[in-house]
């Protein structure tokens, strides 16, 4: 065997990227944004010294990496496009309806009447 099977266990360093490479509508979106692309891509390049990952195995782990970032780019672009609706819809010239008889509020409406209370004088 060409790798150590703890990295590939449920709870492995890899487990999420191998999951996206071989059943990727396994992973829902909380699993994708937790997973780490630095820290995944050095497992598998062995920077935590550990026994040489077969070049197959090694291959298809990159391909995980692949559509996890391909996913995490393409929420990132549906957040950004939301947002950036919301701000036109909030900004959009002509949106309030306002008459011109209400621009300017009365004295009444916007102070608060002067009056104590027996709390106020405690």
């Amino acid at each position: 065997m060409f790798y150590a099977e703890a990295i590939l266990s449920k709870k492995g360093p890899l487990a999420k990227v191998w999951l996206a490479a071989h059943l990727e509508r396994k992973l829902t979106k909380a699993q994708l944004l937790q997973a780490s692309i630095p820290n995944s891509v050095g497992a598998i390049i062995g920077q935590d010294q550990g026994p040489p990952l077969a070049l197959r195995l090694s291959g298809q782990l990159l391909l995980g990496v692949v559509r996890i970032y391909a996913r995490k780019t393409r929420y990132l672009l549906e957040d950004c496009n939301e947002a950036l609706v919301r701000i036109k819809m909030a900004f959009r010239p002509g949106g309030a309806d306002i008459t011109s008889d209400s621009m300017v509020a009365t004295h009444n409406a916007i102070t608060l009447p002067e009056a104590l209370t027996e709390f106020d004088i405690l």
